[in-house]
């Protein structure tokens, strides 16, 4: 009996890869979901062996810390004006926007903020902006902890909200024993369903940013 025979699938040539065209093909493949990001998955995807890959990263780990490096390395640097409140609130944007563009890697940079050398450019700025501002040693690490914990857990709304959370508590603050029981909660049911929202997130910048300024 006859069959058609397959030729050999092509294998890129020894040699071949480089470390921007891996990362190019990771974040591919993060943006599906970084807990998807493995070498071997990298690896199908360049049609090459995973024992290529290990050249550059002995581990999963050091390819995730170098894809979320490389997303650090995006953000926007802050500009400078007469008013270092104002910079600080530019700063938080950029860093947000930052994350926006990157959903796939807010867990991850949640998890380790701190992933490579593009870390220290994003802090350096901020605390610069602060040391303007007056607000220096542990008082500025707070407050610079302080923006990033606002813009890590907003974005994880963000995320959370694209997945289509939020959608059951809808669904129980419909029940009338729920709505008695909760009224105030019923009374916001639609501001909640747009948790996460650009607006939402420009006031309560607002309110931190002049909590900041009012304690120079």
């Amino acid at each position: 009996m006859s069959g058609t025979v397959r030729a050999p699938r092509a294998r890129r040539p020894r040699n071949s890869l480089r470390l921007d065209g891996i990362l190019d093909v990771a974040e591919r493949v993060a943006a599906g979901g970084i807990e998807s990001l493995t070498i071997r998955a990298v690896a199908a995807e360049l049609e090459s062996a995973p024992m290529a890959l290990y050249r550059y990263f002995s581990t999963k780990d050091e390819l995730v810390d170098a894809l979320l490096d490389r997303v650090l390395g995006r953000m926007e640097p802050p500009s400078e004006s007469g008013s270092w409140i104002e910079d600080l609130g530019v700063f938080a944007r950029n860093h947000r926007d930052l994350l926006d563009r990157h959903q796939w890697a807010v867990s991850g940079l949640f998890a380790h903020p701190a992933p490579g050398p593009n870390a220290l450019p994003i802090g350096e700025w901020a605390l610069r902006i602060l040391e303007r501002g007056g607000i220096t040693g542990d008082a500025a690490v707070a407050a610079f902890s302080g923006v990033l914990a606002l813009n890590y857990g907003w974005s994880s709304f963000v995320v959370a909200r694209t997945a289509g959370a939020g959608e059951s508590l809808a669904k129980d603050l419909a029940e009338p024993a729920v709505a008695q029981a909760f009224p105030l909660t019923t009374a916001v049911a639609g501001p909640m369903g747009r948790y996460g929202s650009g607006d939402h997130y420009e006031l309560v910048l607002g309110l931190l940013l002049k909590g900041m300024a009012g304690n120079i």
